[in-house]
């Protein structure tokens, strides 16, 4: 079963703070509610992420995924490359400055091999895309005052 969503919001938060929250990929469990746990194994000349370990519950079952990033003007871009469950998926952020703010827009593709009801599967899917959007933008307002923050 395969489901996508497509998000668009904007943020009053400069873009370069923005990438800088997008690339803080260890945070992802402080606003995604399907990510448990995710850790950087391998980051490039550019210390982004590169290789990234997650655990993820889509439907309430644990999945251990590999996921690849790669980096393209403004688009920050995931795939699944290994699944525990057999699993698979990929996405985007993708930034454009605007006169309100950054625009995002997230996109998201996952392939599940369990026998879900499409309904079911697509309407908790977009329940835990529209929760993940919403804190996404909160953490993004709050991450450019994190003490923690600098600037690459």
């Amino acid at each position: 079963m395969r489901t996508k969503t497509n998000h668009r919001f904007v943020v009053d938060v400069d873009p370069a703070v923005v990438t800088e929250a997008l690339l803080a990929v260890e945070r992802i469990p402080e606003w995604s509610p399907m990510h448990r746990d995710v850790r950087v194994a391998t980051r490039d000349e550019y210390d982004r992420p590169q290789r990234v370990y997650a655990t993820v519950s889509p439907t309430g079952t644990s999945d251990r995924q590999v996921l690849e990033y790669s980096y393209d003007g403004d688009r920050i871009s995931w795939q699944v490359v290994e699944s525990g469950a057999g699993g698979g998926g990929r996405g985007w952020f993708e930034l454009t400055e605007t006169e309100e703010g950054t625009e995002i827009w997230y996109h998201s593709e996952v392939y599940l091999p369990i026998p879900v009801p499409g309904i079911l599967m697509k309407r908790s899917l977009s329940r835990l895309n529209e929760e993940a959007v919403h804190n996404l933008a909160e953490f993004i307002e709050k991450f450019r005052f994190d003490a923690n923050y600098e600037l690459h």
